[in-house]
Parts: structure tokens; C-alpha cells; sequence
């Protein structure tokens, strides 16, 4: 049955890799996302085949999960009109980075810090170097799209966003000091794999990393927020490939 589920993610991934290319323009864009949907689907049976036997409490909140998912997903992407589909694909995609985030938190929370995954396996650098990566890159794309999201709304002020826009270059030097600051956080974390880090070290990196994101896409003006959105959406690719 593991054969069966990893066969299952694999064909998940192709799937998710052939229907983003189908994205590529109007003719293809709608086959495209059928294909996608299909291969998450997948992913999703792989996922409740792999947890089948977990406690009944699981499949209550597994169920909730997908009823929400549906509830909040599928009215938006109905009512929207499709001039406003940029900031909508802004929103889901921060939502991806963000879900990303928030399972490297709960990897870290669920192995104390990395100090161990099961009785008898210990940590190894793929895994915490994963989902490290992870968090960071996907608590950058969560609130840079969120960013992107308000600016393509207009929910920003005219003279706020030119006043973030005057202050780019401030906005480069904060973003050199936290990477740098996450990054040593991560590090810190890393190095203390095995025995484990305090909670608040996770919080320092995905913190960090959060703010990075809105300083990123603060000083970008809002005409240039499509290409602002590819960048964010290659970042959640990214950090779901990690985690």
C-alpha cells in the first residue's frame, strides 16, 4: 500500500507540473487547472489512503478541513470577476505559502524542536534543512501575496503606497538584516537538531521571514504586482517542494 501512495504522489506532481504549463496562455489556461485539479485530488486520496489507520478524532478534523477548504475555495473563484483574478490568485496562492509555514511549525512543535521524529529515527539535514527552507520561504510568499492582494484591491491609500514606494531602498537594506536574521535563526535551530530548540526559535524565523515578505513587495507599485504574484507563486512551489 506505501508503494501504491508513493506511486500516487509522483503522478500528483507531474500532474501539477503539466497543468502549470497549460497556464501559459488563454487557450490552454482552463485545461490547464483541470489537470491540476486532478492531480491534487490524487494527492489527496494518496494522503487519506497513507492515514487510514489513524484515530477516528483525525478523521473528524480531516473531514472538517476538506469541508472548509470547499466552503471558503470554491464561492470566491465562482463570484469573481475575471478582472479581478489577479489579486484573487494572490490570495490562494499566500494561502499555499502560508498552509507551507505552518506545517513546518507544527513539524518542529511535533518533534520538540527537531530533537527527534520517531523513537528510533533521529533527525537527519535533508529533513530539518527542508523544513526549515520551508518556513521561510513560506511565510515570505504568505505575506507578500497578502501584500499583492491589497494592492491590486486598491485597499492601500494612493499616498501610503507612494510613500512605501519612495522608501524602497530602506525597504532593501531591512530585507538584507532579516534574512540575515532568519537565516541565523534557522541555523541555530539546525545546529541543535537532535536536542532540541525552545519554541520561540521557530517563532523568531517565521517572524522574520513574515516581514521580509511585506518589506519585498512594500515598495513595488501596483502595476508590476502580476509579475510580483509569478515570483510569490514560484516561491510556494518552492517551499512545498521542500516540505
Amino acid at each position: 500500500m506505501n508503494h501504491l501512495v508513493t506511486v500516487l504522489y509522483i503522478v500528483s506532481f507531474a500532474l501539477f507540473i503539466f497543468g502549470l504549463s497549460g497556464l501559459t496562455g488563454p487557450k490552454t489556461a482552463v485545461r490547464g487547472n483541470w489537470i491540476a485539479a486532478t492531480g491534487m485530488a490524487l494527492a489527496v486520496v494518496a494522503t487519506l489512503i497513507k492515514v487510514r489507520d489513524t484515530a477516528s478524532i483525525n478523521w473528524i478534523l480531516i473531514a472538517v478541513g476538506l469541508a472548509l477548504g470547499v466552503i471558503l475555495g470554491v464561492p470566491p473563484a465562482k463570484k469573481t470577476k475575471m478582472t479581478a483574478m489577479p489579486q484573487l490568485v494572490a490570495l490562494f496562492n499566500g494561502v499555499g505559502g502560508g498552509t507551507v509555514a505552518l506545517i513546518a511549525w507544527a513539524e518542529f512543535i511535533e518533534t520538540g524542536g527537531f530533537a527527534h521524529f520517531t523513537e528510533d529515527q533521529h533527525p537527519t539535514v535533508a529533513l530539518v534543512a527542508g523544513s526549515l527552507f520551508a518556513a521561510i520561504i513560506g511565510s515570505v510568499s504568505f505575506w507578500g501575496s497578502l501584500v499583492a492582494f491589497l494592492k491590486l484591491q486598491e485597499s492601500i491609500p494612493k499616498n501610503v503606497e507612494k510613500r512605501l514606494v519612495a522608501s524602497a531602498k530602506l525597504f532593501q537594506a531591512a530585507n538584507i538584516v532579516l534574512l540575515l536574521g532568519a537565516t541565523a535563526a534557522a541555523i541555530y535551530i539546525g545546529v541543535n537538531a537532535g536536542t532540541g530548540s525552545p519554541a520561540w526559535t521557530i517563532l523568531v524565523v517565521l517572524g522574520l521571514a513574515g516581514l521580509m515578505g511585506l518589506f519585498v513587495v512594500f515598495p513595488i507599485g501596483g502595476a508590476d504586482m502580476p509579475v510580483v504574484i509569478s515570483l510569490l507563486n514560484a516561491l510556494t512551489g518552492l517551499s512545498a517542494a521542500a516540505a
